[in-house]
């Protein structure tokens, strides 16, 4: 079994590639230093948008991220439907809540003022046909027929660049990190965010 000073390793090196500015830039654009403080408000963003958003959305939203899942790979334009129904659908139905952030812990070696790699727990209300019952007596599972919603956690490695998401990768085998240095991110929001202007008299 890898180490988790491995794992970590090999995490870092697949997100250098979305992480480093374009090779075919003709101008740079800079970008700010990173805030720890408020990635756990970004991300919750991000996510709630890919949870909720319309498809339309996406044009405003995904353009200059990185999106890599199990199911799809690096995440292509024509995909973004079956990126959607993956993010939102499991064995058929769509999921009892949409998907939130839970925790999100820090990897990278902090040299770099404008960027940082994230290991984030997600949390999803899924659709599963079947219900664990225990095991053989051999350490093999067993699983019954029993439709129900069950609670089920997923692993994101995260890129940014300044404040700004730029690669989600799913990644459930980082699991093994383990979170117990996490940030708890429940209920986090980006406290930059703008806030929405209400004028009177205006629908």
């Amino acid at each position: 079994m890898l180490s988790r000073h491995r794992i970590i390793v090999a995490a870092t090196a697949a997100a250098i590639a979305a992480l480093a500015p374009p090779a075919a830039a003709t101008t740079i654009v800079p970008f700010p230093p990173h805030k720890a403080e408020r990635a756990c408000g970004v991300l919750a963003g991000v996510l709630a948008r890919l949870a909720t958003a319309e498809r339309r959305d996406l044009t405003d939203l995904l353009p200059g991220m990185q999106v890599t899942t199990d199911a799809l790979g690096r995440v292509q334009t024509t995909e973004w439907d079956a990126l959607l129904a993956g993010l939102r659908t499991h064995n058929g139905k769509p999921d009892k809540l949409p998907m939130r952030l839970i925790a999100l812990r820090r990897i990278d070696d902090r040299n770099e003022e404008t960027v940082a790699l994230y290991v984030a727990r997600v949390e999803r209300e899924r659709w599963e046909l079947h219900r664990y019952a225990g095991d053989d007596g051999m350490l093999m599972p067993i699983y019954k027929p029993d439709p129900h919603y069950e609670t089920a956690h997923h692993t994101w490695l995260v890129g940014f660049r300044g404040n700004q998401v730029v690669s989600l990768r799913e990644a459930d085998e980082l699991y093994i990190l383990g979170f117990d240095k996490a940030t708890d991110c429940r209920g986090a929001v980006d406290p930059e965010a703008p806030v929405a202007v209400v004028v009177p008299g205006k629908d």
